[in-house]
């Protein structure tokens, strides 16, 4: 018996082709019902990853590999697995999945690092969290970030971390991934006008309305998983009550919404996507934990359009 788990990979428009935790939906939906039999994912509709993609495909994975006799990956051509064998996907689950690519092949490539990007990382306690952050500030160094930007950026990201440690509670403890693209990947810009810095961060815990329903000064605003990350937006609002916590993602927030891009934020059956002016909630199928995006594109210099490259 096996199941086929599908994407939900746009064919038309700025997001053609793009491997976003979006994608995954479907397949998140079909792998709530897997029970011992072997689960195929196709990847074979997926001409682009991005960092949100990637650890949303960790989580899935992660999520999945326990319930089922065998999980296995279909790709298209070798482009597609090339860029997640860059990302160390392969170094973290090539033993425990099947997948149709010589992934020794995709290993015995030339590679350096061109220091514009974080490959998939897993990470479990606080004291790895600084070598994430030291990794995310040079990134952004590389892009021209400024340092006041940059250490706000870095400050908030770093307690973004930590809670995904702190209340990640699970086997994998949580993902993290960044890339800096020269044109831009997500959809709310003209696709290949400027650049943009993306940032994703996973854990598989018990999710942000249950973490926040332990206090119960929060109890009015935990009512669904949407009201309870619209809430976890705002300044000052942390699980634990704690002076001085709950500062990441309104800030993060602020300063991706002032650079024109946004931050996406979704748990258990709900995501909350802000983007300064308005924010924006639906109802999603079951993520297995926490999920953080920040967009942080910058316009390309006297308009020029930077041609658009994969991966």
């Amino acid at each position: 018996m096996r199941t086929q788990l599908e994407l939900n990979v746009r064919r038309k428009g700025a997001m053609r082709g793009i491997l976003t935790l979006g994608s995954l939906d479907p397949a998140f939906a079909a792998a709530q019902g897997v029970e011992g039999e072997m689960a195929l994912l196709d990847l074979r509709g997926v001409e682009f990853v991005e960092p949100a993609g990637l650890c949303g495909l960790a989580a899935l994975l992660e999520f999945l590999i326990p319930r089922s006799r065998l999980v296995g990956l279909r790709f298209s051509g070798h482009d597609v697995a090339a860029y997640l064998e860059r990302m160390d996907f392969f170094r973290i689950f090539g033993h425990r999945i099947e997948t149709n690519v010589d992934v020794a092949a995709l290993e015995e490539r030339r590679r350096g690092n061109p220091g514009t990007l974080q490959e998939l990382i897993s990470f479990h306690s606080e004291e790895e969290i600084p070598e994430i952050i030291n990794r995310i500030s040079e990134i952004l160094t590389n892009k021209g970030y400024g340092l006041r930007e940059r250490a706000a950026i870095c400050a908030t990201l770093s307690e973004i971390c930590a809670n995904a440690v702190e209340h990640g509670h699970s086997p994998f403890g949580a993902y993290a991934a960044v890339q800096a693209y020269q044109h831009i990947v997500s959809g709310g810009r003209e696709r290949g006008r400027g650049e943009e810095v993306l940032v994703a961060i996973a854990d598989g815990g018990v999710g942000i309305r249950e973490t926040l329903s332990r206090n119960s000064e929060y109890a009015e605003h935990t009512a669904s998983d949407n009201d309870a990350l619209r809430h976890a937006l705002k300044m000052g609002v942390s699980g634990t009550g704690e002076i001085g916590r709950g500062g990441g993602l309104a800030v993060v927030g602020q300063i991706a919404a002032r650079a024109g891009g946004s931050l996406s934020l979704r748990s258990s059956s709900g995501r909350v996507t802000f983007y300064g002016d308005r924010t924006n909630s639906r109802n999603v199928p079951t993520f297995p934990g926490t999920f953080v995006r920040v967009s942080l594109p910058r316009k390309a210099a006297d308009d020029q359009l930077p041609s658009a490259s994969k991966n």
